[in-house]
């Protein structure tokens, strides 16, 4: 059985192992829902990855003494409920989405939120054409309709995909609604950040110059596994 123990969360965590966490969580994720349900290494999570074996032991001593079994692993469902307990993830978490219809509708193309643990539960659009839209079974609403009730939804989280001349609007009224953490994918570069509020972003035309940039190291130099850290 492997338990959490009460001194775990004390040790200070560094923002890089707090991401790596959430990947490993979203890796044994991946794992269930394709049918396997048996264990895992460090081995094979670091391969998988991208990291050492000696890296990932060390990231799971967050979680407590009894993560594994010595010569045989890790459960993979165990330490995903492990991890999701130490990630404060609850079963279902209701998140708001900032974007046009058509943009929204792109990213529920590939990720489908229910299906990770996320209910769409609040739409709001630049697009004055969205408003009336029913998506999910939720009204879309104007980005100017993004109030405080937020919080009366237990939504903590939120979505930006709008137009890079709408993400900095958004972001301000979504942090004034009470909405603690946003996750912003644009090509915008510069977003002034609300007290309070932690973003999250996936800058495409930046991420896509530092792949080219590993991408043309060629023969000169043998690229290293990397992890974006946003």
């Amino acid at each position: 059985m492997i338990n959490v123990r009460k001194t775990a969360k004390s040790k200070p965590i560094p923002a890089i192992v707090l991401h790596r966490m959430a990947l490993y969580h979203c890796l044994l994720t991946d794992w269930l829902l394709a049918g396997r349900n048996n264990s895992t290494t460090s081995k094979e999570l670091a391969n998988t990855i991208g990291v050492t074996d000696a890296t990932v032991r060390n990231d799971l001593s967050y979680l407590g003494d009894e993560t594994g079994v010595r010569g045989v692993g890790y459960s993979i469902s165990s330490l995903r409920g492990l991890l999701g307990r130490f990630l404060t993830l609850p079963p279902s978490a209701p998140i708001a989405f900032v974007g046009s219809t058509k943009a929204l509708g792109s990213i529920f193309s590939f990720f489908p939120p229910e299906k990770f643990g996320f209910i769409a539960t609040a739409f709001f659009s630049e697009d004055p054409s969205d408003r009336g839209t029913v998506v999910n079974g939720h009204e879309v609403h104007s980005i100017e309709a993004i109030s405080p009730a937020l919080g009366n939804l237990g939504i903590k989280v939120a979505v930006v995909a709008t137009l890079p001349n709408w993400i900095q609007h958004s972001v301000n009224l979504l942090a004034k609604a009470g909405i603690k953490g946003v996750l912003i994918i644009t090509p915008s570069t510069e977003v002034m950040i609300p007290d309070g509020v932690k973003v999250l972003h996936i800058r495409i035309p930046c991420d896509l110059k530092t792949l080219l940039y590993h991408a043309n190291l060629g023969e000169e130099e043998e690229p290293s596994s990397f992890e974006m850290v946003l």
